[in-house]
């Protein structure tokens, strides 16, 4: 079925990315700023996790070739690590409150577009995992492209949302936010099993 790549990369990213909890920490971390601000920290950092995720959409195959990592090693291992991303986002550790406590791991606050926003939110080790196994499973440019594409989407909308944030944490609320997080957060976990399971079952194939 056409775009059938697109559409899983989509939703995979989407998750992974979580737009509007994303948004919520950005409303957390940029309370104080003015408006013209707050727009320059979104663009600059959404533009580094685009960026940052393109060039592992392209160097991420050879990169795997080079360390003798199989496909399905990466599939488990990175499965492990969407579980891990998973966990964090059903235990709330990116709730405001949690961002804005002093034993936050968020305190260093010197160039939020960097950190956390770009990374690890838009663009964190579960994400650059993602789009490297949606990469690495693409064969010949067109489907490549759809990875891509389906990767610059999700950033698009992620930027929608930090220009929105204070809309959106009007509308939703802190508990909206919260059963959206956490909603994500299952839907990921059962992603990184699948992710898991078949990559163990290459693993095991080619064993055999």
């Amino acid at each position: 079925m056409p775009f059938d790549l697109f559409l899983s990369a989509f939703v995979s990213l989407f998750v992974v990315v979580d737009p509007f909890g994303s948004a919520a920490v950005f409303a957390a971390l940029t309370q104080k700023m003015d408006a013209a601000t707050q727009r320059r920290i979104a663009i600059k950092a959404v533009v580094i996790a685009a960026g940052l995720l393109l060039a592992f959409s392209l160097i991420g195959e050879v990169l795997l070739e080079r360390m003798g990592i199989t496909l399905s090693a990466f599939r488990v291992a990175g499965g492990l690590l969407l579980f891990v991303t998973a966990f964090r986002m059903i235990m709330s550790y990116h709730d405001p409150d949690q961002i804005n406590s002093e034993k936050s791991a968020y305190r260093d606050r010197s160039d939020i577009a960097v950190f956390p926003l770009a990374i690890p939110l838009l663009s964190g080790p579960g994400t650059i995992t993602a789009i490297v196994m949606f990469s690495t499973s693409a064969h010949g440019m067109m489907e490549r492209g759809e990875v891509i594409a389906a990767m610059l989407a999700v950033q698009g909308i992620a930027l929608a949302c930090l220009f929105g944030a204070a809309a959106l944490g009007r509308f939703f609320g802190p508990t909206g936010y919260g059963i959206i997080t956490r909603v994500m957060g299952i839907m990921l976990a059962a992603m990184s099993v699948q992710f898991i399971s078949d990559g163990l079952h290459g693993l095991f194939n080619v064993a055999s």
